[in-house]
């Protein structure tokens, strides 16, 4: 990759964070994984004007919801693009989730993520 992506992903699983922490920085992505709903806000906040693209689980834990993580972070930056990362049905991330979200069903394929990050980056470029 020629330029910085920056990617935030959110999972309250700690064993998901550490796989998109390795899978995606050794694939030349600048990613920051946090696993609680406080670091996430918090995150989105320092962060919002300088991410390329949100990893957001449905239950980030605490009871929130990602779909309150990744609206919060459309307000903050409004074109940056949603990947939901769950084993939620697609149904509810159409119906609850924010416009133009991908999902990648858990357990997932690491390929298909990189693919729709790699894609992500091309249009940037």
């Amino acid at each position: 990759m020629e330029f910085e992506f920056r990617v935030l992903a959110v999972d309250a699983d700690d064993k998901i964070c550490v796989l998109l922490n390795n899978l995606l920085g050794d694939r030349g992505f600048d990613v920051m994984c946090v696993s609680t709903p406080v670091a996430a806000y918090r995150a989105v906040d320092q962060e919002a004007s300088t991410l390329h693209a949100l990893i957001v689980d449905i239950d980030v834990g605490g009871g929130r919801m990602g779909f309150e993580v990744a609206r919060y972070a459309r307000r903050l930056n409004g074109a940056i693009p949603v990947i939901f990362l769950s084993s939620a049905h697609h149904d509810s991330v159409e119906k609850f989730g924010v416009p133009g979200a991908a999902h990648v069903a858990k357990p997932f394929d690491p390929g298909l993520l990189v693919m729709i990050l790699r894609e992500l980056a091309a249009e940037h470029t």
